[in-house]
């Protein structure tokens, strides 16, 4: 939740005015009143509780699937977040399936939000190196610096208006949906070989944060 805030300081930094925070994180509410940001309860009518003129509607973090209504109501455009390259990590928990498949790159991606899930135009990405020993803990904390090494940029592109979105090769995707979970549900099958189970029980090695895929057993 806290890159949701770390987002809503650059664009602040950068002279631009945030019409309402949608969220129910306590701390989040806390950041946003206390700079007279208006809130609003994202498990209302989003739709009509975001009535009003503004340009851009940003999704960060936010693990629902918005309506087609809520879509609508920016002038220019809804940009998500989502922590995967974009098409082959489409979907929830990505960076866990890709420690599973043992990929040495990763990345993130800045999206136009449409109504099929995680396949509108790409406005900006990064990617980086995964490391021998990532977790999921560790992969994380990559996609949230680059999350904040990306946003700024973004910001700026579409602010002058220089911003290019590519559309995805929708051939290239991947989804990995919300109740997809490994094998067996994490048992270790010694059949296979050592580096697979090993970047399993690193993939589920989620840190002291919530681990929504099951423990490796």
């Amino acid at each position: 939740e806290s890159l949701l805030v770390q987002c809503a300081e650059i664009l602040r930094e950068r002279g631009h005015e945030i019409r309402g925070i949608a969220s129910e994180e306590a701390p989040i509410l806390a950041w946003a009143r206390e700079r007279g940001i208006a809130t609003i309860d994202p498990s209302g009518d989003l739709a009509t509780e975001l009535a009003g003129d503004f340009d851009y509607l940003f999704s960060i973090t936010h693990l629902k699937l918005l309506p087609d209504s809520v879509l609508r109501r920016p002038r220019r455009a809804a940009i998500n977040f989502h922590d995967g390259p974009l098409p082959s990590y489409a979907g929830m928990y990505t960076p866990a399936w890709a420690l599973i498949a043992r990929e040495p790159r990763y990345g993130i991606s800045w999206h136009v939000m449409r109504s099929e899930l995680d396949e509108g135009d790409l406005l900006a990405t990064r990617s980086f190196d995964v490391a021998p020993n990532e977790t999921s803990l560790t992969i994380n904390t990559k996609c949230y610096e680059a999350a904040i090494e990306s946003f700024g940029p973004l910001c700026d592109a579409l602010a002058s208006g220089s911003a290019s979105p590519i559309p995805q090769d929708l051939r290239q995707k991947h989804y990995f949906g919300k109740w997809l979970r490994p094998a067996a549900a994490g048992l270790l099958d010694f059949t296979r070989p050592a580096p697979d189970l090993e970047a399993l029980v690193r993939a589920l090695d989620f840190g002291r944060y919530e681990n929504p895929l099951g423990t490796a057993k």
